[in-house]
């Protein structure tokens, strides 16, 4: 059996009694719904080896770049086995071949995962939790914290982020290939409005960079536009 049925017949149980879970593809499970943010459960099948890995993963849809319909710019986590079904000292893989394991699967999910899920259900909650998480590679990234001080609204705290970098962000200023050039090229279009503390230029900006990730990918027919918090802040 190929890796897609068998995540397809071990998942069913939670896509039945959750319906704000949906499968978007073989191995990925996306939290309804889709707003500036994503939160979604990737399974890693080594059926070779016997096993699949979980993990959740959270990101923000309005960074500029070439995206994938899933990001793998936010914070994540590794989901193992609970201690109720594998004692410590025993492996935490997730084996096809382990009777408890499909159980195991469904009370992890529901435990330690739908749980966070729930929680961040505004951007101000979410970009809290992605600040401080320990296995978000851009926390420290001044373009990334800038551009979430802009979508709460946080102008003087985005404006102070951005001064030490923007130097480094001239429009039509070479890069080094056609994608990391285009990335470059909408960064650069931060400078202007930000500096100007001009929030309806920055929430258009904002929104387009959401669109054009999410337009004609797997997540557009489950995604919400709605108002960044800048355009509820004065």
């Amino acid at each position: 059996m190929s890796s897609a049925p068998q995540i397809k017949r071990l998942a069913k149980p939670l896509l039945q009694n959750h319906d704000n879970l949906i499968m978007v593809t073989g191995n990925i499970m996306v939290y309804l719904p889709v707003n500036h943010w994503c939160r979604y459960i990737r399974i890693h099948n080594r059926p070779k080896r016997g096993y699949f890995t979980v993990e959740w993963w959270i990101d923000t849809r309005f960074e500029p770049g070439h995206y994938a319909f899933i990001s793998r710019s936010g914070a994540y986590a590794l989901i193992g086995r609970s201690l109720q079904y594998k004692p410590k000292g025993q492996t935490g893989l997730f084996e096809w071949d382990d009777p408890t394991m499909p159980g195991d699967f469904i009370n992890q999910v529901e435990a330690r995962i739908l749980p966070v899920f729930s929680s961040l259900d505004t951007l101000e909650k979410t970009i809290t939790h992605l600040r401080s998480h320990q296995n978000n590679s851009f926390a420290e990234y001044p373009p990334w914290k800038t551009l979430m001080h802009v979508a709460l609204g946080e102008i003087p705290a985005a404006q102070a982020e951005w001064q030490s970098v923007m130097h480094k962000y001239v429009p039509r200023t070479a890069v080094s290939d056609a994608s990391g050039d285009y990335v470059y090229d909408q960064w650069c279009l931060l400078t202007e409005p930000l500096m100007a503390g001009d929030r309806a230029a920055l929430a258009r900006l904002l929104h387009d960079w959401e669109a054009t990730n999410i337009s004609g990918t797997k997540l557009e027919p489950y995604w919400r536009s709605t108002p960044f918090p800048l355009e509820r802040t004065a």
